[in-house]
């Protein structure tokens, strides 16, 4: 039985780990995306980051990314704290 746990703990820890991956390209997309918009003002460092087009796509799907990946991420760790808590028992 401790074995399934912890093959079940590992199985958890490795969707963590894919969940926060797609995260943090979603955290990417939005920095880029708000820096383009909002802060660059058409000077950006890279001549994509002027294009406002590309820069509204962009933050709409770091945004979806995001949503996504905090809908998948949360039960995760739900599912992963309650585990602990078992072994712990």
């Amino acid at each position: 039985m401790s074995q399934r746990y912890e093959n079940e703990l590992t199985g958890l820890r490795r969707g963590i780990i894919k969940m926060q991956i797609v995260g943090m390209i979603a955290a990417v997309c939005i920095g880029l995306a708000v820096y383009g918009l909002f802060v660059a003002k058409g000077d950006a460092f890279h001549p994509l980051l002027n294009n406002s087009e590309l820069l509204n796509t962009l933050l709409v799907s770091g945004i979806f990314l995001e949503v996504w990946h905090l809908s998948k991420l949360l039960p995760l760790l739900k599912r992963y704290a309650k585990h602990k808590q078992l072994k712990q028992v």
